[in-house]
């Protein structure tokens, strides 16, 4: 399915899924290797396995189809929470979130997409009426979005604490998908923001988990922090639309640093960018022409 998927995306696009419009399709895959195992093999994660396998597609035909493939999306991942509620009941829950949309041809990517699940963002309101939890924070980072002609979605950060100081802590499993993995967009577009999983003391002492990791939050005053990865971009970030970039400004998807850094725009101290200085400075930087349609 992970296979198929995209293929169908890319070739039959405007024809409600069928079992014809996969019938011409055969998928391969060397017996024991890790999208083929064998048991006893461990299979546990295999759909976060499988999450790569449409990227590494839409990659593979970019130069036969360049305007019916997206670049790589950050991948979803999942605060995990176990505890005990003030009523000394038990409580086990997940924090389901998105990253950001590759970029296409078509457009910039959606940040806080579940993608390529049928899954969506928990509701935060739902979420705290279950468990003790309070979600601090919920927000996307500006300059995550992978730079390119069409802007990949910008990452996103949950931050969360216990609700009570009751004295029953709470045990958090963070587990973030992409960690220490940059990648790199379609066409000279650049990666998104990287994934990360933290969990910060009362004092602001911070410990990484890094691939991930169970903390325990035994207070109010610390913190479980999940980073979940920004989309990469499409296409060279010095053709991105002058106007495009401003608009990004305006809306704080990009700050006036990322859009000198990344798209060789000149921003004044009134947050407007400079188009005479910015087309000397992109030019300076020799862009790379965009591919044939």
């Amino acid at each position: 399915a992970h296979a198929t998927y995209p293929l169908k995306c890319i070739l039959t696009p405007d024809i409600p899924g069928n079992a014809g419009c996969y019938r011409p399709m055969r998928v391969r895959a060397p017996a024991g290797s890790i999208l083929n195992a064998d048991r006893p093999k461990a299979v546990n994660t295999r759909v976060r396995t499988g999450w790569y396998v449409a990227p590494n597609l839409f990659g593979a035909l970019c130069g036969a189809v360049p305007n019916r493939v997206q670049a790589f999306t950050g991948l979803p991942s999942s605060a995990l929470f176990y505890g005990l509620d003030a009523h000394g009941l038990p409580y086990s829950d997940h924090l389901f979130q998105g990253g950001g949309q590759g970029a296409s041809a078509h457009g910039d990517g959606i940040s806080g997409l579940l993608y390529p699940t049928s899954a969506a963002n928990t509701s935060v309101e739902l979420f705290e009426a279950r468990v003790p939890v309070l979600v601090v924070r919920k927000a996307m980072l500006p300059d995550t979005g992978g730079p390119g002609r069409k802007r990949g979605g910008l990452a996103q950060i949950v931050t969360t604490r216990r609700l009570h100081d009751d004295g029953n802590p709470c045990q958090v499993g963070l587990y973030p998908n992409g960690v220490r993995v940059s990648i790199e967009g379609l066409f000279d577009g650049r990666p998104g923001g990287p994934a990360s999983a933290a969990m910060v003391g009362r004092d602001g002492t911070r410990i990484d988990l890094g691939t991930g990791g169970l903390c325990t939050l035994g207070t109010t005053g610390e913190t479980a922090e999940l980073v979940v990865g920004g989309g990469s971009g499409f296409g060279d970030p010095m053709t991105r639309a002058l106007d495009e970039v401003q608009h990004d400004l305006d809306e704080g998807l990009v700050t006036p640093r990322g859009a000198r850094r990344d798209y060789g725009c000149v921003v004044g101290p009134d947050g407007r960018i400079d188009h005479e200085a910015s087309k000397a400075l992109r030019a300076a930087r020799s862009p790379v022409p965009e591919p044939a349609e």
